[in-house]
C-alpha cells in the first residue's frame, strides 16, 4: 500500500458514503411522496370506477360512498406506509460509468415491488358491491407521477459510480500493497 493509494481508497469510501446517504435520504423522499399522494390518487381511480358503475354508487348512497372513501383512504395510507417501510428491499438500480438510471427504471423497480400489494385497495371496491376485474386497477404506476423520479435517479447514478470508484480505489491499493510486500 502507498501512501497515494491509501488516500485514493480513503477519498473514495467517503465518496461512496456520501453517495449512499444521498441516495438513501432521496429513497425516502421519493416513497414519502408517494405515500402522501396515494389517497388522492386512490380516490380518482375509485371515482371513475363509481363513474363507470353508477348503479352501484346509487345503491350505496351517501353514507354507503363515506364510508367506502374512509375505507379506501385507511387502505391508501396502509399501502403508503408500506411504501415507505419497504425502502430496503425494493431492488433500486444503479447507474454505470456507462449507463445513468431513468425514471422508467425506478418505475420498474417500484412495480416489481408494489404489483401485488395493492389488491387492499382493490377489496375495497369489491367489498361495496363494485365489479373489478382480477388485475387491480390500482397499478402502481397509477399511484405515482414518474417524472418526480429524477432526483432519485441523479442520486442512484452517483452511487452507482461511487461503488465503481471504490472499487477501482481498492484494487489500486491490493495492487500496491502486493508490491510493496513481494518486494521485487
Amino acid at each position: 500500500m502507498t501512501d497515494d493509494t491509501k488516500a485514493a481508497l480513503q477519498r473514495a469510501i467517503e465518496t461512496m458514503s456520501a453517495a449512499q446517504a444521498e441516495a438513501d435520504r432521496e429513497k425516502l423522499v421519493c416513497l414519502t411522496q408517494i405515500a402522501t399522494d396515494l389517497p388522492t390518487r386512490a380516490a380518482e381511480i375509485a371515482k371513475r370506477i363509481a363513474t363507470e358503475q353508477p348503479e352501484v354508487t346509487k345503491s350505496l348512497g351517501k353514507e354507503g360512498v363515506a364510508e367506502l372513501r374512509l375505507e379506501l383512504e385507511a387502505a391508501a395510507e396502509e399501502l403508503g406506509q408500506q411504501f415507505i417501510a419497504s425502502v430496503n428491499d425494493i431492488k433500486w438500480p444503479l447507474g454505470t460509468s456507462y449507463t445513468k438510471v431513468e425514471n422508467r427504471k425506478i418505475h420498474s423497480a417500484l412495480f416489481d415491488h408494489f404489483f401485488r400489494r395493492t389488491g387492499s385497495l382493490r377489496q375495497v371496491l369489491v367489498d361495496h358491491g363494485y365489479k373489478v376485474g382480477e388485475s387491480s386497477p390500482f397499478i402502481p404506476q397509477s399511484l405515482y407521477t414518474e417524472s418526480n423520479f429524477t432526483p432519485l435517479a441523479t442520486a442512484l447514478t452517483a452511487l452507482g459510480l461511487a461503488n465503481e470508484n471504490y472499487g477501482k480505489a481498492k484494487k489500486a491499493d491490493n495492487d500496491a500493497t502486493v508490491e510493496d510486500l513481494w518486494g521485487d
